[in-house]
């Protein structure tokens, strides 16, 4: 009975544990449809993305004026002529190994430029509508059109094992400070990386991604540079403006992908926003034990413990929901995705914290 009642009180404080880890939104302002055109610079590192590339180009909307560079990072597959073909500028990235990621593609991306706003873009992304370049345009105006904007898209699964990513997807938003009961205007804040907006002055100012030179996840990088400049840093969900496909090659990818900087990226997090991250996550585990501790006690305690497990399985379709269209089925058997969860971060610390190597689209890359 003890153990039983110690369950259901964790569950019930891993509820509202949620509540306080995702209390706020940043949705992207979609009001400003009847503002001018904005001339922007669309700066898209790439290796080996020839099959990404054409949902990225077709996404790109032609009313507007926009400007496409997409920097060859030493791809072996067709990604310049495919780049070439879309109507995209490519230039080749100079071989330089004291760089590490896409920083120094994007660096040089952004010399090649011609408008004054840039928008750094992964190769997995695509624009959900027309109007979603200028609406992310109005919406860095609407911070006085200086600073750092940065957005991490709406994933879109197609496949059943793209359901794992549901949890990291959730922490990687949930895990930047800014949308819990915690947060406090005089935080500094980091940036997602797949969407980055600045303008060219705040960019040569801060130096942008050559901050983040020898930085795994450059994006971290680049926000302290703008926090020290005292310019604005902000974060949006990209549901409704921005989709991406991660990992959708098979799984080698997407455990390659989250190890990559999962364990790094949680060493930005705020100690109160990690209790909450915690606190939550453990209730995955405390809702099947309060079932197996139920067994033996009667059909009300089973009752109770399974419409808690049920309530659980809501909240975590609720919260996934938010970043991609996960499947209400993965939601359901959310103990599977937290175990998958618990075995990919414990990887992602091996490889930082003891190996000290990672490796990315078949390069090697020493800590």
């Amino acid at each position: 009975m003890i153990l039983y009642i110690i369950a259901i009180v964790l569950t019930i404080l891993s509820l509202i544990s949620g509540m306080c880890m995702y209390a706020r939104r940043a949705i992207i302002n979609n009001s400003g449809k009847g503002r001018g055109q904005t001339a922007v610079s669309v700066i898209v590192p790439a290796r080996n993305e020839a099959e990404n590339l054409p949902k990225l180009l077709n996404s790109i909307s032609k009313e507007q004026e926009i400007e496409v560079i997409v920097m060859d990072d030493g791809s072996t597959d067709e990604t310049q002529v495919v780049a070439r073909y879309y109507g995209a500028s490519v230039y080749t990235v100079e071989n330089d190994t004291t760089w590490q990621g896409k920083s120094h593609a994007c660096w040089q991306g952004s010399k090649y430029a011609t408008h004054d706003l840039l928008m750094f873009v992964d190769a997995d992304v695509q624009f959900a509508c027309d109007d979603s370049i200028q609406n992310i345009a109005n919406q860095y105006d609407l911070q006085g059109g200086k600073g750092l904007l940065s957005i991490q898209p709406y994933h879109k699964i197609k496949k059943l094992y793209e359901n794992i990513s549901a949890i990291f997807n959730l922490m990687t938003i949930v895990g930047m400070n800014q949308f819990s009961i915690t947060k406090s205007a005089n935080n500094e804040q980091g940036a997602f990386g797949p969407v980055l907006v600045t303008n060219k002055q705040d960019y040569k100012l801060t130096q942008g991604h050559l901050k983040a030179k020898n930085q795994i996840i450059e994006s971290f990088a680049i926000s302290k540079a703008y926090n020290q400049q005292g310019l604005p840093v902000s974060l949006h969900e990209g549901q409704g403006v921005v989709n991406f496909r991660m990992y959708s090659q098979g799984y080698k990818a997407l455990l390659e992908g989250w190890s990559k900087h999962f364990a790094l990226g949680s060493q930005v997090t705020k100690k109160s926003t990690l209790t909450f991250v915690f606190l939550w996550l453990f209730g995955s585990l405390t809702t099947v034990l309060a079932i197996i501790f139920s067994i033996n006690l009667g059909s009300l305690y089973i009752l109770l413990a399974i419409t808690l497990y049920f309530i659980y399985a809501i909240q975590f379709h609720i919260f996934i929901r938010r970043t991609g269209n996960f499947n209400i089925v993965a939601s359901l058997c959310h103990p599977l995705l937290f175990i998958c969860f618990v075995v990919i971060f414990f990887k992602s610390w091996l490889d930082i914290n003891v190996f000290k190597r990672i490796y990315w689209k078949g390069r090697r890359i020493d800590l």
